[in-house]
């Protein structure tokens, strides 16, 4: 594995990557707080704590990102239908929109409608933020770097211009009309 061959786009990526993973883990992302009866009680957790789906979003994404830089430290072909850095970066944005909503709207774990409950942000979401933007970045720019483009990509699906396309048959010309009856 030579570290050489990475692209700086992609250093970015695997980076970031890895940071994200360790965020996820180790730091607290969201807590509850609320006043009973003159007490107060606490709780936090982290991303896989206090999420039910996202935090398996943020995951492939930190794979995806991993292992764009290790598959190209390795410098091995997978045959991938697109570019890895499309992916990275798609799911990169995707992870940041995620996170993004969840600090507009945070997760109550369970918590429900009960009042007076403070949902509070802890440092591990804005951490983890940083860390899907770095990976979004990163993805987008080994993308420039190597030359490909969002609408390229999508190109590659629809095939070259110059190949029919497929689908059904034209439908069949209209039945030519009546002859005229002259008197």
């Amino acid at each position: 594995m030579d570290l050489t061959r990475l692209t700086q786009g992609e250093k970015i990526a695997g980076v970031s990557g890895i940071a994200l993973i360790l965020i996820m883990f180790i730091f607290k992302w969201f807590g509850l707080k609320t006043g009973v009866a003159g007490f107060t009680v606490e709780g936090s957790r982290n991303a896989w704590g206090s999420y039910g789906f996202i935090d398996i979003v943020l995951f492939i994404t930190v794979v995806a990102a991993v292992g764009l830089a290790a598959l190209k430290a390795s410098d091995s072909e997978v045959g991938l239908p697109v570019a890895a850095s499309a992916v990275v970066a798609g799911l990169g944005i995707l992870s940041v929109v995620l996170i993004i909503i969840s600090l507009i709207n945070p997760p109550d774990f369970g918590a429900g409608d009960i009042s007076g409950i403070d949902h509070t942000r802890k440092i591990g979401v804005w951490l983890g933020l940083i860390a899907a933007a770095g990976i979004a970045y990163g993805g987008w720019r080994a993308m420039q770097e190597e030359g490909t483009s969002f609408g390229g990509e999508a190109d590659r699906f629809r095939g070259p211009p110059d190949e029919p396309s497929v689908g059904p048959p034209p439908p069949p010309p209209p039945p030519p009309p009546p002859p005229s009856e002259a008197p």
